[in-house]
């Protein structure tokens, strides 16, 4: 279990910077999937026939997350209404985090397999412009982070 949870931690320690690209900016509102894609698609010169490729990828992406954040709030209310029982039983509690915990890093998970299939079909340029891209957001969230 706990190799497991290293496991876990390490692939979200790498990719993690990936999904900086793709975040709302610091102290920002956060932008609609269709938004920030045509965000990205914008600035790394995306084609057409590439950004409609994405766009379909993500509204899938997000569809799959919008189920798993309904499975994940049906477990929030188990919680609560484990919570408000005289003697709440810590393991069920426990249980019901662990799965949406599971739950929320299959969507990262997702996620990060949509980057990594559009980045495959990246030109070099693209490629080059994405990882500045990723480099700016990442040191914008540090500058914002020390704040």
């Amino acid at each position: 279990m706990i190799k497991k949870g290293l496991l876990i931690l390490t692939v979200i320690a790498i990719m993690a910077p990936m999904g900086f690209a793709f975040q709302p900016p610091p102290g920002g509102r956060g932008l609609s999937a269709g938004k920030m894609i045509e965000r990205i698609a914008k600035e790394i010169g995306l084609s057409q026939e590439q950004k409609e490729k994405y766009l379909a990828g993500a509204k899938q992406v997000e569809e799959e997350a919008k189920a798993i954040r309904a499975k994940n709030k049906d477990l929030f209310d188990l919680i609560k209404k484990e919570l408000q029982k005289d003697a709440p039983d810590s393991k069920s509690i426990y249980g019901y985090m662990q799965q949406i915990n599971q739950n929320e890093l299959q969507v990262q998970f997702k996620r990060m397999e949509q980057i990594i299939a559009m980045k495959k079909e990246l030109t070099p340029e693209q490629k080059a412009k994405l990882d500045q891209l990723m480099k700016d957001r990442q040191e914008n969230k540090k500058k914002h982070d020390k704040k």
